[in-house]
């Protein structure tokens, strides 16, 4: 990873991104913009970790006062059992993004997903109550959308998955938690044209279409048959405009790009770890870095 513009001394508190293998990790970029806008003596770093070595990472975080981590892929919900307080929401989908140490050595995790993805749908213009919303994917993120959808009032969620059986699991949780009704489906397109046609809202909670993903969409041919008042939602930050929104585009649809899921959560992020309020000039200047890294435009 290139840093520019980043200023390092003693008092500088180190935020690790943990993964394995953490590969061409966006989240570097992003969180040192924000560091440099801000003016905070901070710089984030991609630390690969392997499976099953959390709990001497974690010993070696304490030894080193290292306050901040935010988990990535594999480790989402390999770190929940080795935290002293993990909402139940973020317990119940095992999924954690951000991780605090406090003064007094007690670690606390939570899930910025949802929030993030909802916050990013809600500026973008998405209207969600009472609302049908067809969710492709039941990975990592998408029971925390899901949640985070049905606390803004989405009456009804279809999910779509390749694996019927991960989706299920996602789905009972999410009725035995929320009053929203939720329905599983296959990603055959005649029960996507089906779940389509009164759906206002798609969101896209997987990898496909992003830069280096070998696969993408089977069918997309259901957004065709979406309300004209619909939007669609993607999760993929590269490229900004994946098949997904270009074909939310084609059809005159509102279309909410992933970078702004990005952006989203760091509001909730920086106020969690560091107590820090985002400003939106420091929001646009993040988006604006973003794309210029990685050779795009919104």
């Amino acid at each position: 990873m290139k840093l520019e513009n980043v200023k390092l001394n003693l008092e500088t508190d180190l935020v690790l991104n943990v993964g394995y293998p953490m590969g061409a990790t966006n989240a570097p970029q992003c969180y040192n913009k924000l560091f440099e806008v801000r003016n905070m003596n901070k710089i984030m770093l991609p630390v690969e970790i392997q499976k099953g070595h959390l709990p001497e990472f974690l010993d070696a975080c304490r030894l080193l006062n290292i306050r901040y981590l935010c988990p990535t892929m594999p480790h989402k919900a390999d770190f929940i059992p080795l935290l002293d307080e993990v909402d139940e929401v973020f317990r119940l989908f095992r999924s954690v993004n951000a991780v605090r140490f406090d003064p007094d050595g007690s670690s606390h995790g939570v899930g910025m997903d949802g929030k993030g993805a909802c916050r990013a749908m809600e500026q973008g213009g998405v209207k969600f109550e009472g609302i049908h919303a067809l969710m492709y994917g039941a990975g990592g993120i998408s029971g925390v959308i899901g949640y985070e959808l049905s606390r803004r009032g989405v009456k009804k969620l279809t999910i779509a998955n390749r694996s019927r059986e991960n989706a299920e699991t996602i789905a009972a949780i999410l009725r035995e938690n929320t009053p929203m009704e939720v329905d599983v489906i296959s990603i055959d397109p005649a029960q996507l044209d089906r779940a389509a046609e009164d759906c206002e809202l798609f969101a896209n909670v997987t990898p496909l279409g992003s830069k280096g993903c070998a696969y993408k969409h089977e069918y997309l041919g259901f957004v065709d048959r979406m309300p004209k008042t619909a939007s669609v939602f993607d999760s993929v930050i590269n490229p900004p405009k994946t098949e997904t929104i270009l074909a939310g585009e084609k059809n005159g649809l509102n279309t909410v790009p992933g970078m702004q899921m990005l952006v989203s959560q760091m509001d909730v992020i920086f106020k969690f770890l560091f107590d820090v309020d985002l400003r939106q000039e420091d929001k646009d200047a993040c988006v604006k870095h973003m794309c210029q890294y990685l050779g795009v435009s919104l």
